[in-house]
């Protein structure tokens, strides 16, 4: 009898011991599931609010040298991104939302009116880190650990084949992560119109002075023309609703949890337990036919 089928022979003698194995860890893998806290998918699709609606024509020559060319979601997506998981839109957040009491409450005690230290093994590993930097580290809720909870929850893909941006996230508190969203998607939007009003007022200024001062008829009617789209976009920048963001889809949160994976886990379990049961007997066999040992000189 040649080797191969003496160890096939003697992996199938030990069948008992690999189903107790697989067993075990069937069992290991149930206990994991179960203090799992379920997780829900919430989305929501976005895109850049075109142009027409504000009054913008891309098509016109004056209007791309005055930087209102048509632009689609792909380039839209950086500049959200940047601005949603900015230092920025974050301060505009807490401020308005209170969001590092909305978050981090748990840790602020009412006696002393002051947070307390976080401590979890990510805060300690990285007061070692900084410990060891020479570095002092004060695990205290504040709007960067709201920043870095921001981006560790919340996720932006572009979809190139639909051309829209979505925003979604993985939580066991759906609904406080869905009012995060909206209320983030305000404050990014607040962003864009800080941004873009000194630059329409610039415009204006300019425009009005041309007109002023250009005599053809022609040229003044097509310099009205953009005159006031920009003065339509001047008074889009004023209101309360979104200017640069536009909702494609509204918030969406799966009606049952998504994870754990409850097959998959248990799958994955019970394969570990037959691998490490056959490994095991596979060492067992190679140390009696060979006289191998893992630990000889």
């Amino acid at each position: 009898m040649d080797k191969l089928s003496k160890y096939l022979l003697e992996i199938k003698s030990k069948k008992k011991s690999i189903f107790l194995s697989i067993l075990l860890f069937f069992i290991l893998g149930f206990f994991f599931v179960i203090n799992e806290t379920p997780k829900y998918s919430i989305s929501i699709a976005v895109n850049q609010n075109n142009e027409e609606s504000q009054g913008i024509n891309p098509g016109n020559i004056v209007s791309l040298a005055l930087g209102q060319g048509g632009s689609n979601a792909s380039k839209f997506y950086y500049d959200l991104t940047e601005a949603f998981f900015s230092m920025e839109v974050t301060k505009s957040f807490d401020s308005q939302h209170d969001g590092v009491r909305k978050f981090f409450g748990g840790f602020y005690n009412e006696a002393s009116q002051e947070y307390e230290q976080i401590w979890n093994l990510s805060t300690r590993l990285q007061f070692i880190k900084f410990y060891l930097l020479g570095i002092d580290f004060n695990p205290i809720p504040n709007v960067y650990l709201l920043n870095n909870f921001i981006k560790g929850t919340i996720s932006i893909t572009y979809d190139e084949f639909a051309d829209l941006i979505y925003i979604t996230s993985l939580t066991d508190s759906p609904n406080q992560i869905e009012q995060l969203i909206i209320d983030l998607l305000k404050e990014t939007d607040n962003y864009f119109k800080t941004k873009e009003k000194d630059q329409i007022d610039e415009r204006i200024n300019f425009l009005t002075s041309e007109l002023n001062s250009i005599s053809s008829i022609s040229q003044r009617d097509a310099i009205s023309r953009i005159l006031q789209n920009q003065l339509l976009k001047k008074s889009l920048v004023g209101t309360n609703e979104l200017y640069k963001i536009k909702i494609i889809r509204d918030v969406e949160i799966s009606e049952y949890p998504v994870q754990p994976n409850v097959l998959f886990i248990l799958i994955l379990f019970s394969m570990f337990g037959f691998f490490l049961a056959v490994g095991f007997h596979t060492l067992i066999f190679v140390k009696d036919e060979f006289g191998w040992k893992p630990y000889s000189d």
